[in-house]
This record gives C-alpha cells, structure tokens and sequence, in this order.
C-alpha cells in the first residue's frame, strides 16, 4: 500500500521542486551548493564544448520548461539562452559572474577562487528572489560555501606560499584568473615544435625564469608535449577547469603545480 502511495505522490513530489537548467555541471554543482534539495537541475549538456550544437525540439521544449537558467556568460551560453527564452519567454535568466572584474576575452573567472564569493552570492540572490519562502534555507548554505570558498582560498595560498612556482608555460588562458590572483605569471607558448635554434633560445629562457611546469588539455597532441618536455626537461600538467567540482578541481590543480 505504502508502495502505491509513494508512486502515485513521486510525480508531484519532482514538480514540487524548482525546475532549474544549467548549461554543464560545473554550473550545477554550484547551484546546487545553494538550493540543494530544493531545486530539479536539467543540464544542456553533461560535458563543457565551447560551440553551438543544435538540440531537438522536443529536448529544447523540456530545458525551456524550467525556472531560471543559470550561467557563466559564456558566448555559447548566451546563443542557448536565446533559443530556451523563444520556447519560454517567463524563463529567467541569471548570469552568475555579474559583478566580478573580468579580464577582456576571458569569461574563465572562477578559477579564481574568490570570484566564486560573488557567484555564490547571484546564485542565492536569485532563489531568494523568486522563492521566498525558503529565503532563510538559502541564505544558511550561501554562509556554509563562503565558508567553503574562504578555506579553499587560505589552503591554496598556505600551498603557494611554501612553493617556489613563480612561472608557468600555458598553451591557452584558462588559467588567467588563478594566476592574477596568486602572483604567477603566466607564459603562453605557440602549439608547435620548436626548431634548434628557437630551442636553445627558449631552453635559456625557463632556466632562466626556473621554469618547470607546462600546462596541457586532453585535447593537446600527446607527441608534441612529450616532446616539448623532453627538449625543455619541465613537467606536463593536464588541466581541465570545465570538471564539475571546482573545489577538488583547483585543490588537485595547486598540489600538481607546488610539486
């Protein structure tokens, strides 16, 4: 009996909750930080790409059938948000990096740590906004991720303060926010062999600047960083700052660099 009860309410039970869309899970995890049990998340896509893929109409129809939209301001964020506000003209849309000083060209703010105290904070500024009753339910786990987000920053900097890292070999600006954050300065790198010449200049170079450290996307020919390691006697770090768990992400990040 207590079986058919529950099958007949889990349907309610689901509509109850606040539908809310997401465009990849690292944008769920922190939503979810706020609203937890509160809210029924719908990802557009269940890994980051960086390009508009088109979605079935009937999939489009069930993402616009949500609450709010949330989002980093990503460029291919902003061509779904459109389409989901065509489908539901009511769907609110909140972009989750307001109010944080970017970096022109750069929307990758939250690998600095303490950008995320402004997301956190549009985040539970919106559930306060168009769920009140359950404001002061926000409101506790907005506190509890600042406290998560402060201990996180104080961690990585007692790691980098004992570390010699000064500079760094990227290949893209991923990492940019991070390294303006903490002091390390960021050196970009074509994705392309080097020449013997070009070889001996840059070899004198990373001594120069002790460099050690190279980072690399899975993505990234395995060959060529191979290679460019070798030649420069530094090490491969593959990075990935579009995981869905931006603290274990950037805690693994630091220890791998400190190394």
């Amino acid at each position: 009996m207590f079986k058919i009860i529950f099958l007949l309410l889990f349907p309610l039970f689901l509509f109850s909750k606040n539908l809310v869309v997401t465009y990849f899970p690292l944008e769920t995890n922190l939503v979810n930080k706020i609203a937890q049990k509160e809210i029924k998340t719908r990802e557009i896509t269940s890994r980051y790409l960086n390009t508009y893929k088109d979605i079935p109409i009937s999939e489009i129809s069930k993402l616009a059938n949500s609450k709010i939209f949330f989002h980093f301001g990503l460029e291919v964020e902003k061509q779904y948000a459109e389409v989901l506000l065509r489908h539901n003209p009511k769907l609110v849309i909140v972009d989750i990096s307001a109010n944080v000083s970017k970096i022109e060209n750069n929307p990758y703010i939250w690998t600095d740590p303490l950008n995320l105290r402004a997301v956190a904070k549009n985040i539970y500024e919106a559930f306060a906004k168009y769920d009140k009753s359950k404001e002061s339910y926000y409101k506790e786990n907005y506190e509890k991720f600042l406290d998560e987000i402060d201990q996180t920053f104080l961690k990585i900097k007692q790691k980098l303060n004992n570390s010699e890292i000064q500079y760094i070999y990227v290949f893209d600006d991923f990492w940019e926010y991070f390294a303006k954050r903490f002091g390390i300065t960021t050196v970009f790198r074509e994705k392309k062999y080097l020449s013997s010449n070009e070889l001996s200049q840059v070899n004198e170079f990373t001594k120069d600047k002790n460099i050690t450290k190279l980072l690399f996307s899975k993505e990234d020919k395995q060959d060529f960083i191979n290679s460019l390691t070798k030649n420069l006697n530094i090490n491969a770090i593959e990075d990935d700052i579009f995981n869905d768990s931006w603290q274990l992400n950037i805690l693994n990040f630091v220890e791998q660099i400190s190394e």
